[in-house]
């Protein structure tokens, strides 16, 4: 009974070690494809707090934007209609503004896109987020896999509900 007992608890504690290692990002950590994205935590608009590490095990799409960014406006309804294809795929988007008051973007958000967005939007009033990710232009969106590790860096405006977009994540999240 006692080999039993002790054979339980070696493969218990192997499935343990395997699943972390298959969960957890391995290697350094920045903000350059390859590498670790770093994690952060961050208040959504709702007033919700999200931490990306908590986010491991589903691929992750973080969007920087900005009010006064006329291609961040643009690309939000793409982004919108692939949320709505892919979040039953373990993908997940983080839109996070650069814009510094938090009045100014709830404001905008009202009267242009929140009705149209299901996504989480978040305020990065004091640029920790984005400066962690070297981020200085927008839109600029990361496509971090289930790991946590960095596979995509993109500049600019991108149509995220086109066809080879979406199946390029929804391969990342198998």
């Amino acid at each position: 009974m006692k080999s039993l007992t002790f054979r339980i608890s070696i493969l218990v504690a192997f499935i343990t070690l395997f699943t972390f290692s298959t969960n957890a990002c391995e290697g350094p950590i920045g903000k350059t494809v390859g590498q670790c994205a770093p994690n952060f935590t961050i208040k959504s608009i709702d007033g919700k707090t999200y931490q990306l590490s908590q986010l491991r095990g589903k691929v992750v799409l973080v969007n920087f934007w900005a009010t006064w960014c006329k291609p961040c406006i643009v690309e939000m309804p793409s982004m919108q209609k692939a949320y709505k294809q892919l979040k039953k795929n373990n993908i997940e988007i983080l839109a996070i503004s650069i814009d510094s008051n938090e009045k100014e973007i709830k404001q905008f958000l009202d009267n242009e896109l929140q009705q149209h967005l299901d996504f989480p939007i978040f305020f990065d009033l004091e640029k920790k987020v984005s400066s962690q990710f070297g981020t200085f232009q927008v839109p600029e969106t990361y496509v971090i896999d289930k790991t946590g590790k960095i596979m995509d860096k993109v500049l600019g405006i991108r149509e995220w509900d086109e066809s080879i977009t979406t199946n390029y994540l929804k391969l990342l999240a198998k």
